[in-house]
């Protein structure tokens, strides 16, 4: 046995653990969208916080757009909102909106499941209020009066799209909340979406609020809490006004847009006799600088043209016919769904049978379609411009979480879009491999196609894998992320209630 240590020696030992522990901590700063304060990700939540001593948690919050789209993003905060807030006095969440009515049906998703009338406010109440009045109830003092929070004021302000929100109504919220008293401030939490572009207005509108530490940005997926994290740290490093604005306190959190609304009942599925994988949908922004739609079209036709009854169409039968559906086929045909709005998406006669295009959906009917499908394409174009994976969040992810509907997506999507990084739902499709060929492997369970392009052991152990997992998702495995989804988003919405 070796001779002990010396007391010196422990207390040089012990000196060296505390010293790199502490340079471990100063590499790793607490980013607020990491911590309690913030969504976090996988194993960062702690217990909930509790509200600085003497603070009451806010309890009138008031959420607004005047941007018309968006419902199922700044819904689900509704929602959570409503969950949070304290019984007695009441709390109450308003949602202000153009004509004090949603448009494009989402008031029927809302009404069909009663959760807005029994969680938030009662009497569909949150649904009448006009944009018109915010500014005036805001203001007002006596707004809760009749509930018997006789005094009480909105405390907070959550802005459905923010970069339009703040451009119609900055200055006249900055002079209400100045002329508060220093015991009745209220919060505006900006929701954003994409990245790209903050520069033409965050540095315009959030300065004030910033240095009246009275905002918060929050985000609907981790990549662009990122984005913004950075973003708003650079500011604070930019001469004045930005210097002295405080930004760098400035919390950025994700809050997942998942909310319990009704999922399709059966009697509302489009393809209830569907054998094998047969319908996956395109879905969200269609331009073609958005979505690869066109390069679809391209990589199905040289594929229908190799063998159409692995599709289930028959050959054709004349260079200038189209693809008939092979009736025989133990598989059903194939469907490629394009489901959002361009108006300019043309659809090549020879592939009429093949793809189908529907666009402006009332909400009800964009449900149960989407719903309906076997898997959720991606389709993104590879343009950094466009950033779905660094700057901004695409509709499709938190869709397919909504509607319990497999999505297509990469290593690249599990590590921008971290709430997905998970095989319950997501489909892992290796990089090497086109969206189209991948579809068609777990259509048929067969590679052949893609051994005759590729020889890489590696790559066909990912293509094996990934035949191994299926396509299908249990949908256990849906309900099950959604409850921890939920979770998280109460730790980032009690933070915002209960910050100073």
């Amino acid at each position: 046995m070796g001779r002990p240590m010396s007391s010196l020696s422990t207390f040089a030992l012990v000196c060296c653990v505390v010293f790199f522990a502490a340079q471990l901590i100063l590499m790793h700063p607490k980013s607020s969208w990491l911590s309690n304060e913030g969504s976090g990700t996988h194993g960062l939540f702690r217990s909930k916080p509790q509200p600085a001593r003497g603070r009451q948690p806010r309890r009138h919050v008031a959420i607004a757009t005047s941007f018309p789209p968006h419902f199922e993003v700044y819904m689900p905060i509704a929602w959570t909102v409503s969950k949070l807030l304290p019984k007695s006095p009441r709390g109450t969440v308003q949602v202000y909106h153009n004509s004090g009515k949603f448009n494009d049906g989402y008031e029927k998703i809302l009404q069909r499941t009663g959760m807005y009338d029994t969680e938030m406010g009662g009497n569909g109440q949150g649904l009448k209020k006009a944009l018109e009045a915010l500014i005036a109830d805001v203001a007002s003092n006596s707004l809760f009066d009749e509930d018997g929070d006789v005094g009480a004021m909105i405390d907070m302000i959550v802005f459905g799209t923010c970069e339009f929100d703040l451009e119609r109504w900055n200055d006249a919220l900055l002079r209400i909340w100045d002329s508060r008293p220093a015991d009745q401030k209220f919060k505006i939490v900006c929701m954003v979406h994409n990245g790209r572009g903050a520069e033409n207005w965050l540095p315009k509108y959030a300065p004030e609020w910033a240095a009246r530490e009275s905002l918060r940005i929050v985000t609907i997926a981790e990549h662009v809490a990122e984005y913004f994290s950075k973003y708003v740290h650079n500011l604070a490093d930019r001469p004045e006004p930005f210097r002295s604005s405080l930004f760098e306190h400035v919390a950025v959190d994700v809050h997942y847009p998942v909310a319990p609304w009704a999922p399709i009942q059966a009697s509302e599925h489009r393809f209830p006799d569907t054998k094998g994988l047969a319908h996956v949908a395109i879905m969200g922004n269609l331009w073609p600088n958005r979505r690869e739609y066109l390069q679809w079209f391209e990589d199905l036709l040289a594929s229908l043209k190799k063998d159409p009854l692995r599709w289930g169409y028959l050959p054709l039968v004349s260079a200038t016919s189209s693809y008939e559906p092979d009736l025989s086929s133990p598989l059903t045909p194939f469907k490629l769904h394009l489901v959002g709005s361009d108006g300019q998406v043309q659809i090549p006669n020879i592939l009429k049978n093949v793809v189908e295009h529907n666009d402006a959906l009332e909400y009800s009917e964009f449900y149960a379609l989407i719903g309906s499908m076997d898997v959720i394409i991606p389709a993104y174009v590879q343009d950094e411009n466009v950033g779905y994976y660094t700057a901004q969040s695409s509709s499709a992810v938190h869709t397919s979480v909504q509607l319990n509907v497999p999505i297509l997506g990469t290593h690249r999507m599990r590590n921008s879009y971290k709430y997905i990084n998970d095989d319950r739902l997501l489909i892992t499709r290796p990089q090497a491999l086109r969206e189209v060929e991948t579809i068609l492997a777990l259509r048929t369970g067969s590679t052949n196609h893609i051994l005759n392009r590729h020889n890489s052991t590696r790559l066909m152990q990912e293509v094996d894998e990934m035949i191994r997992l299926g396509w299908k998702r249990p949908l256990s495995g849906f309900l099950n992320l959604k409850k921890e989804l939920w979770k998280r988003n109460e730790q980032v919405i009690w933070s915002m209630l209960t910050d100073p």
